[in-house]
């Protein structure tokens, strides 16, 4: 492990990098961050070693193989095929039948005079095929069919959205991963900063300069200092095994991850919540459903009404006693339920409350998108004010265990202001890169929130979901 005086230039340097790409594009939005991702192709990219995942890789494992991902799919192509279901009704119905009848006496004509001939056979073949075409049912199954398209379209909707909320999900878990690495890398630095001092209480208390008590206080806080390095580990190892879950890789494998940043345009607020009414895969589903559902109660009054249709077959039957054996037939027919025991009028009242009540969830989800927007984008100016304060402190603090450690390698500081220094250092780095990963997670809730995520990974879009 290299020395601490070795790694600060390397952390300011990474520190100046991090807040000069802060201060570009936050005019319009503050804490907007105009950042590019590195595009990875097929290939290995320059300092990624093989086995690295970048964040648009996870996301396309996730695309392909996450199981909600899956059933939203399924779901949408079964919409699809009540599609088709409703459509039949449209079209002509065609049926055939046939059938051998046996008698144990055939039927016969009974006439007055006692005399009778038969009017079929005992034993004969009979076949029927019929073509049934509805002509008019006052648009109860054309709104049968639309409601079905509005369904379906809704259906890939939801897809759409259970796509962004898998994506979110996954970037959120990427930069968790990446802060609970981050956390490990701070902690061990504590530990060999507290190493370092511990040599040097012991190196003093050996040339008689300080007391026993410096050594067992170095000891004591390099000992909380490990503990702290193990709980950090076995968090990094929970959070990757959970981003392993969502990304459905083996949970157990040691997933390495690329340090990346996500890429936000910079928006005024109010032009953030006017791109995420209009773009939010759920508001535009949620729209559907209600023409869906006003499309229900267009067919359902329409059974107060009666159907016209039209039937036109031939039979065919065995028949000695007839003089034809073929018959073709036509038949306009009107069917209409008159009564239902008010059924039909309940249905109807039923469809247009349901009408009523999409609209006021619709109102609601309307509501929530905007409060969406709105806590993304302070979550972002939070984060930005953050990484400033911090990246200041972490400066501060180094420079500040440097004097005390100066001071007591002379002999005129103690050891507890070296471990203070030490612990206030760790809090600041911790603070520091935790504000660094909740802004590139406060970016991608932002994305969102607008209903823009899915460009994380354009290429991955599906023909079928908008």
């Amino acid at each position: 492990m290299t020395s601490r005086n070795s790694c600060r230039p390397l952390l300011l340097a990474l520190t100046i990098c991090g807040l000069t790409s802060i201060s570009s594009g936050a005019a319009d939005i503050p804490g907007a961050i105009n950042q590019k991702v590195v595009a990875p192709n097929s290939s290995s990219p320059a300092g990624v070693t093989p086995g690295t995942l970048d964040l648009k890789e996870a996301l396309r494992l996730a695309w392909k193989a996450n199981p909600n991902l899956q059933i939203s799919r399924l779901q949408a192509l079964i919409a699809g095929e009540q599609v088709v279901r409703a459509r039949s009704g449209l079209l002509p119905q065609v049926k055939t039948q046939v059938g051998q009848t046996i008698y144990d006496d055939p039927l016969k004509f009974n006439f007055m005079g006692g005399a009778s001939f038969p009017q079929t056979n005992r034993n004969f073949w009979s076949s029927q095929t019929s073509v049934n075409q509805l002509l008019f049912d006052f648009w109860g199954t054309p709104s049968k069919y639309m409601a079905a398209i509005k369904g379906h379209q809704a259906s890939l909707l939801d897809t759409a959205q259970t796509r962004d909320n898998v994506f979110l999900t996954v970037a959120q878990g990427y930069f968790k991963t990446l802060r609970a690495k981050k956390m490990v890398e701070v902690a061990g630095q504590e530990v060999f900063d507290l190493k370092e001092h511990l040599r040097i209480a012991q190196d003093q208390y050996q040339f008689g300069i300080v007391t026993l008590n410096d050594v067992l206080q170095a000891k004591v806080s390099l000992a909380d200092a490990q503990q702290r390095l193990i709980v950090a580990e076995t968090d990094f190892i929970d959070l990757r095994s959970t981003l392993n879950k969502v990304l459905m890789l083996p949970v157990t494998a040691p997933t390495v991850l690329k340090d990346e940043q996500v890429d936000l345009k910079a928006w005024a607020l109010g032009d953030a919540t006017d791109i995420a009414l209009k773009h939010r895969s759920d508001l535009k589903a949620s729209q559907e459903r209600i023409h869906e559902q006003e499309k229900v109660v267009v067919e359902t009054r329409a059974q107060f009404f009666p159907q016209f249709g039209v039937q036109a077959g031939h039979t065919y039957q065995v028949n000695n006693s007839l003089l034809h054996n073929h018959q073709w037939f036509a038949i306009f027919a009107m069917n209409w339920n008159i009564f239902s025991g008010l059924d039909t009028k309940a249905a109807v009242s039923q469809a247009k409350l349901k009408v009523q009540q999409l609209q006021e969830q619709h109102k609601d989800m309307n509501e929530q998108v905007q409060l969406d927007v709105q806590n993304a984008y302070l979550k972002i100016k939070e984060t930005v004010d953050r990484i400033k304060t911090t990246e200041t402190a972490v400066t501060q603090g180094e420079e500040n265990l440097r004097l005390n450690e100066e001071r007591y390698k002379e002999g005129v500081g103690t050891a507890t202001d070296v471990i203070d220094a030490e612990t206030l250092l760790t809090k600041t780095r911790v603070n520091y890169w935790t504000a660094v990963y909740d802004h590139q997670m406060a970016k991608a809730q932002m994305l969102w929130a607008i209903g823009a995520i899915n460009t994380l990974l354009p290429q991955e879009k599906s023909p079928n979901v908008p």
